[in-house]
């Protein structure tokens, strides 16, 4: 029986002996000797500031105002996307506060004709005319259609423009939607006729 505990305090002496040694070990790496030089550090910093407070608390009052207000002057006309801020207007103050679109283009084979319809989003007042031009070369054709209100934009119904009026090639179409003096024309769609 005297046999037993011996082997099992050796054992127990080893087992401690590696746990401490692991622990030394592990903290003669850790971080213990990198914040010793970093808080003698801050305690160099702290010093310095506190031994010249007065021209140290005035200068860097004055920057980070004038650096926040230089950013802010070159941020209004340069604003980055998403800020809510804009270099120029989207459109002229004067302009009609709508945007047409030119939704579909293209060529009908069953029918034999170059077709468009577009839509005008910004305004549900559909008492203007919707105007289709289609450009290719100096040859324009032109063809207007019904609108009609949604729930949150002018609809431009279907125009349709014969082969008899449109040659093979790209077609650039564009749309107008014109109430009254005012009026608003899309980018233009192209459009393939074979």
């Amino acid at each position: 029986m005297q046999l037993a505990p011996r082997p099992i305090a050796a054992l127990a002496v080893v087992g401690v002996l590696t746990i401490l040694s692991a622990g030394c070990s592990a903290g003669q790496d850790g971080p213990d000797p990198s914040p010793s030089p970093t808080r003698s550090a801050s305690a160099s910093a702290s010093v310095t500031p506190s031994a010249t407070t007065a021209p140290t608390a005035t200068a860097p009052a004055a920057e980070p105002t004038g650096g926040t207000d230089t950013p802010a002057e070159d941020d209004t006309p340069g604003a980055f996307p998403g800020t809510g801020q804009t270099a120029e207007p989207d459109t002229d103050p004067g302009a009609y506060p709508a945007t047409a679109v030119v939704s579909f283009a293209g060529w009908d084979t069953g029918s034999r004709t170059l077709q468009a319809g577009g839509l005008v989003t910004g305004t549900v007042d559909a008492s203007g005319s919707c105007t289709f031009t289609a450009t290719k070369g100096g040859t324009t054709r032109t063809a207007t259609s019904a609108a009609e209100a949604s729930a949150s934009s002018v609809n431009c119904a279907q125009v349709s423009f014969p082969a008899s009026q449109v040659s093979s090639g790209t077609w650039s179409i564009t749309l107008e939607y014109a109430v009254g003096s005012e009026s608003t024309t899309s980018e233009p769609m192209t459009a393939e006729v074979p």
